[in-house]
């Protein structure tokens, strides 16, 4: 049962994590292609022309308006950029240590099955032990004896 539900957690980890770096990713892309159109838009601008005409300064200052709302979009994007990182960082330690408790849980399942086929003879030969060192001491026997409760319970 516990294995169970390791193995659907790591399921919805890895789609997690999946989902945030696309995001990412498609968030690169939006600040390339934003960058892209600042520097075409920045190449449109003739200086020149906007000394001495009005219609120039116009459209300098659309352009101008356009080259701003892109940065406040970069900005936005980097700032996303860094709340998705830091969650796919998260995610990645929990992945990771779920799936060591994976490997643990099935090594732990492995030594229950060899402790079951070995229990009832290592059982008995622990309680014989018990038996004939309780003259002698008292102690370890008592010792022995509560592994053994350990081991039962």
């Amino acid at each position: 049962m516990l294995l169970e539900y390791l193995t659907k957690r790591k399921e919805i980890l890895i789609y997690r994590l999946k989902e945030n770096q696309d995001k990412l990713d498609h968030n690169l892309i939006a600040i390339v292609e934003s960058k892209n159109k600042i520097e075409q838009i920045d190449s449109m601008i003739d200086e020149a022309s906007e000394m001495f005409s009005v219609k120039a300064r116009e459209d300098s200052g659309f352009k101008n308006q356009e080259i701003n709302e892109l940065e406040v979009h970069i900005s936005a994007y980097l700032t996303e950029n860094e709340s998705i990182e830091k969650k796919i960082k998260e995610l990645k330690e929990e992945l990771s240590i779920i799936e060591q408790c994976i490997e643990k849980s099935t090594d732990v399942s492995r030594e229950t099955l060899q402790v079951n086929v070995d229990s009832e003879s290592n059982l008995v030969d622990k309680l014989k032990f018990c038996r004939d060192i309780l003259d002698i001491d008292v102690m370890r026997a008592r010792i022995e004896l509560e592994e053994l409760i350990k081991v039962l319970q």
